[in-house]
């Protein structure tokens, strides 16, 4: 007999994966297929596509199930998820002392959501790319893993007007980054940038 887990909370299902019985490791793949694609998108953007984001991808999720073992107790699984995410790439990024940008190897990432044109999407990618760690950080929590301000500031230690700050500021610097590659109409569908 298979248990339905889809129905579960986030908390229910960790306290399942912590007591280690046969249920322990069908609840952390439904917490896997819930969360794995918008964390391995999180890394992928973060790490500008580096063949280390698939590691920390993988880090990632044992860490979480190393976690489990551990304590009895999880209020915010996708917080502790992004905040695990978040600290290997920073020490993959650490590690490599590397400031530049490499589009030469840039791949798109299947899990990333589609634009209307394949040239607009490359470009919004190079120009997420382009900006600062801060700025992109918190754009790609909001514009693609859509976090709420207040989670973001929970997840990176930050208040909610610094947040709000640097999402304006990202979105004004990817904007003046594309209005130099694009025609009016290209334009235009940019200008709905939220």
């Amino acid at each position: 007999m298979k248990t339905d887990l889809k129905n579960i909370k986030d908390e229910e299902l960790f306290l399942l994966m912590a007591k280690g019985d046969r249920l322990s490791f069908l609840a952390f793949e439904e917490l896997y297929n819930r969360y794995s694609s918008k964390i391995y998108t999180y890394i992928r953007k973060i790490l500008n596509n580096s063949p280390a984001s698939d590691d920390i991808f993988q880090e990632t999720f044992i860490r979480f199930y190393e976690f489990s073992k551990k304590c009895k107790e999880m209020t915010n699984v996708i917080g502790f998820l992004i905040k695990t995410a978040r600290n290997l790439c920073l020490n993959e990024k650490n590690s490599k002392n590397s400031s530049h940008l490499d589009i030469a190897n840039f791949n798109f990432a299947y899990y990333d959501k589609s634009y209307e044109n394949k040239e607009i999407n490359e470009l919004i990618n190079i120009g997420l790319d382009a900006l600062p760690e801060k700025y992109r950080e918190v754009l790609v929590l909001r514009e693609f893993m859509d976090f709420s301000y207040q989670e973001i500031a929970d997840i990176l230690g930050i208040s909610m007007p610094v947040v709000r700050i640097r999402i304006f500021r990202a979105k004004n610097k990817l904007r003046e980054f594309l209005a130099s590659f694009l025609t009016e109409n290209e334009k235009n569908k940019i200008g709905k940038i939220k």
